[in-house]
């Protein structure tokens, strides 16, 4: 499949050169202003962003800041300032690289490969894969059967810890303490229980197979 590009660009001109020259290769999302442009980033969820800074509605250091607040996507910065100290604020705030205008395409079509290239890496790194489900890392995402799964903060780190130790057993107060750092009582169970059901539940509903199995007298293991 194609990566997704968001072209988030004021500059109709610029936006139909740019989609001429990418979209053989990628698909290509475009956006006018700074608002519309986060708007489709949440939509579409692109593999890459260009992002021009004098943008109507709010400027692109402020669409910068709320898209890398909420995801590591690669950012490309097209700028007419030519201030050092500008393009070191930018790439201290998260940009991934920046091309002054006027740009040589070429040279944008060959950043853009090293950042996609760089992000599949990075995305490799922190993916963890078993049967038909992805998690990973560094996004908190979870994909099963294709479908993205919402899991809160602990039962995303009991299928971490599964995903990582397939087929393993784990007793009950092993799981506790290592997702919840403390000591494990009896009443701990019902606290854990409940995390696991909504785990295997929601796994469930995406995949229609139960992974997470019950070793009476033992603990779970993941299968």
């Amino acid at each position: 499949m194609n990566s997704k590009i968001l072209i988030i660009e004021d500059n109709e001109d610029i936006q139909s050169l740019l989609f001429d020259v990418l979209s053989n290769n990628y698909l290509i999302y475009k956006a006018l202003d700074g608002i519309s442009g986060i708007n489709e980033f949440k939509n579409i969820q692109p593999d890459l962003i260009i992002l021009d800074l004098m943008l109507p509605q709010i400027n692109g250091e402020s669409v910068l800041k709320v898209i890398r607040e909420q995801s590591p996507v690669p950012i490309i910065v097209l700028t007419a300032i030519q201030n050092k100290s500008t393009t070191v604020d930018l790439l201290n705030n998260g940009a991934n690289d920046y091309l002054t205008k006027p740009f040589d395409i070429a040279e944008l079509q060959a950043r853009i490969q090293v950042q996609l290239r760089n992000r599949i890496q990075v995305q490799n790194e922190h993916l963890l894969v078993y049967d038909n489900i992805k998690l990973n890392n560094q996004t908190h995402q979870v994909i099963a059967n294709k479908q993205q799964i919402v899991l809160s903060k602990k039962e995303f780190n009991l299928l971490q810890i599964f995903l990582s130790h397939p087929h393993q057993v784990f007793e009950k107060s092993q799981l506790f303490q290592m997702v919840w750092h403390e000591e494990y009582f009896e009443s701990s169970d019902n606290t854990l229980n409940v995390h696991i059901s909504n785990l295997r539940h929601k796994l469930a509903s995406a995949t229609g197979q139960n992974y997470l199995i019950s070793i009476w007298g033992i603990g779970l293991r993941f299968i």
